[in-house]
């Protein structure tokens, strides 16, 4: 190649790189971003529940303690309070039940905590043998909760045994 023809390629080289070097500045672009974490439902109650001692047939009222549920959820969503019961079973010979359908569960008055606000609704139980709501919060706004302390009922029926009875009382929310 002559050198002439060398200069034009390298001035015709040199002048496609510079318009590319002015006309490309870098450029930033800052990123953020805000993550809100949810709320939580949850309900807190008493973990044991003693019935203490009773004969057959009777009718035992037994305060549960406090129950607490707290929404942090901040979204406007109603909850409900749903309760079930195992039936009682006796440890001792001869081995006998005492069906959910003779328990009961009141909720009492109920207390709203919190800053936010709703309608609570409460709803007495006399068969716990299926999942049944026995507190409802509708038109709920804001961070909010409520208090309560029930009364669990137990009415023994004539014909239970002697012994020690055991079984289970889930309250849960959702």
């Amino acid at each position: 190649m002559r050198r002439t023809e060398r200069n034009t390629l390298a001035l015709f080289s040199a002048a496609l790189l510079v318009p590319l070097m002015i006309a490309s500045p870098v450029r930033a672009t800052d990123v953020t971003l805000d993550i809100d974490t949810p709320g939580t439902l949850t309900i807190s109650v008493p973990t044991t529940l003693d019935l203490g001692t009773a004969v057959s047939p009777s009718t035992i009222n037994v305060s549960m303690g406090l129950a607490t549920v707290t929404d942090t959820r901040n979204t406007g969503t109603s909850w409900f309070v749903a309760v079930i019961a195992s039936a009682l079973t006796n440890v001792d010979p001869p081995a006998n039940t005492i069906i959910p359908t003779y328990m009961e569960y009141s909720s009492g008055v109920i207390t709203p905590t919190g800053a936010g606000s709703a309608t609570l609704v409460e709803t007495d139980q006399s068969n716990l043998t299926g999942s049944v709501p026995v507190v409802t919060a509708s038109a709920v706004t804001g961070i909010q909760g409520a208090t309560w302390t029930p009364t669990f009922t137990l009415n023994i029926p004539a014909g239970a045994f002697n012994g020690h009875y055991t079984g289970t009382l889930t309250q849960s929310v959702a």
